[in-house]
């Protein structure tokens, strides 16, 4: 019975937690500042352009790959230079945490020079630094392709 009562603590907090950070508005400014930044990055990927993805990634910067890595900054940087043939954004959803925390969600189609076409879905945590958006987190969990029979 405690289990019970536990896990329906757990999802009333998830939930309330939700209507928290549902109900803060993302202005339109904010908004096309972060779909902006999130063009930005498919142009660094696209042309491994180090110098562009430095100025989008936070000093503090803590990304995790879909196969559970860590990569601070440093390393993120190098693997910048990955040779990318193509990179397609779609489903962008973007949830305020603070006036300088943006989380965004979205499907990125992704294709690495020699290996096959992959989805991915990724979670950004923006944050304001410097005067402008940076990724301070970022985890990316491969969607799995259904079976064709």
């Amino acid at each position: 019975m405690k289990i019970v009562f536990k896990n329906i603590s757990l999802l009333l907090c998830t939930i309330l937690f939700s209507f928290s950070i549902s109900a803060q508005e993302i202005t339109p400014e904010i908004k096309g500042q972060i779909l902006n930044q999130i063009d930005s990055l498919k142009i660094a990927h696209l042309h491994s352009d180090s110098s562009l993805a430095n100025r989008l990634y936070h000093p503090d910067l803590m990304l995790t790959s879909q196969s559970g890595k860590k990569y601070n900054k440093k390393v993120a940087l190098i693997n910048i230079k990955n040779t990318f043939e193509s990179y397609q954004n779609s489903d962008i959803v973007l949830l305020k945490v603070a006036d300088d925390v943006i989380i965004s969600n979205y499907i990125n189609e992704r294709k690495y020079k020699d290996f096959p076409k992959g989805k991915f879905r990724l979670t950004t945590v923006w944050k304001i630094h410097e005067g402008s958006w940076k990724i301070i987190s970022m985890q990316s969990s491969k969607i799995k392709e259904k079976k064709k029979k």
